[in-house]
């Protein structure tokens, strides 16, 4: 998903991805081995404390098989037809843009960017439109080439997605996607509150590792959308009548 022109302050951005870094036994300090260790200099042999066991920290759907997660992820994100929200949207820089979001599914989107940025984003009709009303140009590219299309399809073709990994957190889980088709560039991570399989956001990470985050807030299912939202932001695109 492209990033906005202008900045604000990163902090912000609520990250929604992390990430956990075992530690190396390597380079912990060296202990002797055995129920018995000689405290130095004594001669006398004494007996070791015993190991510290730290409860393994619970996981959401712990045990539930990663397909199955897949298939209620996917069962959630069919069962939306439109949606309002508030976004956060966090760029690969760190950045943090906020603004209004509108889905009506399947394949139309809508990003409504808080001032300063300039820029608008719209899908619909199979493509993507990026608006700067500061440049007064208007771009846009195939939905097709970019994970979005997952999020936009009526349903997911699971010939056409790969699922790549299923990521389990405190209270959340994140479905991994990637096209089999080598037309689409990146991953798509959909975020579920685990509770309920409700949608949270979703990241984009692109071929060269850079990962854009949206976190949504405020969030309204099943809401009238005006068709004129969709519309083409520019004069050569399509208009949609409203209702």
């Amino acid at each position: 998903m492209p990033a906005a022109a202008e900045t604000q302050d990163s902090d912000e951005g609520q990250e929604m991805e992390a990430e956990a870094f075992p530690a190396d036994p390597e380079s912990s300090p060296a202990t002797e081995s055995g129920p018995e260790a000689k405290e130095a200099g004594s001669g006398v042999t004494a007996q070791a404390a015993p190991e510290t066991q730290v409860p393994a920290r619970p996981v959401a759907m712990e045990g539930v098989p990663d397909e199955e997660v897949f298939d209620q992820a996917l069962d959630s994100l069919e069962g939306i037809d439109t949606m309002t929200a508030r976004f956060i949207q966090v760029s690969p820089s760190g950045t943090a843009y906020t603004g209004a979001l509108s889905l009506r599914r399947p394949g139309q989107l809508r990003f409504d960017y808080d001032d300063p940025s300039p820029q608008l984003i719209v899908a619909t009709n199979g493509l993507v439109y990026v608006h700067d009303s500061d440049l007064e140009t208007t771009d846009s590219y195939p939905v097709r080439e970019t994970p979005l299309r997952f999020l936009l399809a009526r349903t997911l073709d699971k010939e056409a997605a790969e699922l790549r990994r299923i990521e389990r957190y405190d209270d959340q889980v994140a479905v991994v996607l990637a096209a089999t088709d080598g037309e689409t560039r990146g991953e798509l991570a959909l975020y579920f509150k685990a509770a309920d399989m409700s949608l949270l956001g979703w990241s984009v990470r692109e071929p060269d590792g850079a990962v854009t985050v949206v976190e949504l807030e405020e969030v309204e299912t099943g809401v009238r959308l005006k068709n004129s939202l969709f519309r083409a932001p520019d004069a050569g695109g399509t208009f949609l009548r409203d209702r």
